[in-house]
Parts: C-alpha cells; sequence; structure tokens
C-alpha cells in the first residue's frame, strides 16, 4: 500500500481558495498550516524588484492593469489586493521573511512575460535574491518552461527543482514516454504535469524512469484523495487546509 504521508503538499498562491492568493493574509495563513511547501510565482518589475503575483498582467486580482513588467514597484506598492483590506502585492525578500522562521519551504515558480517569453536575466535575479538570504537550499525551483529551469540550474545548482508540464505539452510531444525522455535529457529530476494527465500508469512509467511525479491544480476532495492514492511525490493544490486534513486521515487508515 501507497505511504501517502510521503506525499508532499504546497500550499498555491498560499491557498488561493481559502484566502485571497499571493496576498499577505494567504502567506501569513499558509505559514500557520503544516504543509511541506508555500507555492508562488515571480515576474520581474520595470525597475527589476522581485514581485509576487501569478499573472503576468495585473488586473484580476488587484486594482492595477498592465503588465507587471511594465510597472515601476511604487505604483504596484500602492496597489490593492482584490478581497483584502487593502493590503498590497509582495516582493519575494517579505514572503522570504514570512517562512525563515518556520519549517515551510519554498516553491518557486519563474513565469515568463505576457507573450510567454522568459524575462531576460530573471533566473540570476531570483538566484542572487535567494543567495544572498541563504535560503537557496530551502527552495524548489519551477518553471512550464524547461530552458529556465536548465538556465537557473547552471547559475545557482539549487537543491532541487522540477518541470511544470501543461496537458497541451503533454499530448503535443507524446505523452509521458516523451515527457520523461526529455526530462532525462535535461537531468530534470520531477515533473509535475495538471491532474487531469495524471494516472497510475504515468507515476509507474516515472517511477521506472526514476523521475518523481507530481502534479499540480490538485483542489477537490476527489482529486487529492486520488493523488494520494497513487504515491504522488507531490502536489499543489488551493485548498491545502483540506489537502492536509485527507493525507492526515489516510495516513491514520494505514497505521
Amino acid at each position: 500500500m501507497t505511504d501517502v504521508a510521503r506525499t508532499i503538499i504546497a500550499a498555491h498562491r498560499g491557498g488561493a481558495l481559502e484566502v485571497p492568493e499571493n496576498s499577505p493574509t494567504s502567506f501569513r495563513h499558509a505559514a500557520g498550516l503544516a504543509v511541506d511547501y508555500v507555492e508562488f510565482d515571480v515576474h520581474p518589475s520595470a525597475d527589476g524588484r522581485l514581485v509576487v503575483h501569478h499573472d503576468a498582467v495585473f488586473g484580476r486580482m488587484t486594482d492595477l492593469t498592465g503588465p507587471v513588467a511594465s510597472t515601476p514597484w511604487a505604483d504596484i506598492a500602492r496597489a490593492k489586493i482584490k478581497g483584502t483590506d487593502g493590503e498590497r502585492p509582495l516582493l519575494l525578500d517579505e514572503v522570504i521573511d514570512v517562512f525563515e522562521p518556520t519549517a515551510i519551504d519554498l516553491r518557486l515558480e519563474i513565469k515568463p512575460d505576457v507573450e510567454g517569453v522568459p524575462y531576460p536575466g530573471l533566473e540570476a535575479e531570483i538566484a542572487k535574491a535567494l543567495l544572498r538570504r541563504q535560503m537557496l537550499p530551502r527552495t524548489l525551483i519551477s518553471a512550464f518552461n524547461i530552458d529556465t529551469l536548465a538556465r537557473f540550474r547552471d547559475i545557482a545548482a539549487p537543491k532541487d527543482f522540477l518541470w511544470l508540464v501543461s496537458p497541451q505539452t503533454f499530448r503535443q510531444i507524446g505523452g509521458i514516454g516523451s515527457v520523461l525522455a526529455i526530462a532525462q535529457r535535461f537531468n530534470i529530476p520531477e515533473i509535475a504535469p495538471r491532474i487531469q494527465v495524471i494516472s497510475e500508469s504515468v507515476v509507474g512509467a516515472g517511477k521506472a524512469a526514476g523521475i518523481r511525479v507530481g502534479a499540480y491544480a490538485v483542489n477537490e476532495e476527489a482529486d487529492i484523495r486520488a493523488m494520494l492514492a497513487l504515491g504522488v511525490s507531490a502536489f499543489t493544490s488551493d485548498r491545502p487546509t483540506l489537502a492536509l486534513k485527507l493525507r492526515d486521515e489516510l495516513s491514520l487508515v494505514q497505521v
């Protein structure tokens, strides 16, 4: 029987279905949970600050509009996150401030620009910030762009990193066999496809290839139970409180 206690749970954007995503409230919320990781995304501001925000453009979650990378930090610092009592977006350093004293590690996704193109030099700036704060050993780096991962690895040699695989990429390159072959070629230790393509055969193929298989977008109770039962290496969830509850319950059943 699978040991579900080994499945790592990451609070996605701090727990986006429980609290306003990527807000100070969301990160304080995640810091109070028994999650293994907090997941968040980083874009550069127009003046090179490392902004924690999911989308490449403002608007969905804040009262700002326009691309993150075209907006100076002074303007971002005055923005208000929707659903909060006037909270603003955070910088990477400020998220580190929340989690540095905890046992929770960082799962940092390096984002591309509005066209899906990697930001020039972003990998180096993130590496510099993590090294300065001595958080590189506690950070798992993720990206959908495999070249982004390769550049970061060459710059900073992180302890761990993973390749996020969209359903479109999964299908276009020929399924799990091709995904794993590319991961092996790039020395990627873990892949995380979206939950819709995860199955027993996908997880089994990963194990046979010596590559960890996780998942992302695991939010519904049935999906959380399924991922725990399959023994995926890790998953992100917008409902980390529920995910932890179900992991604890299933672990007790196995005792």
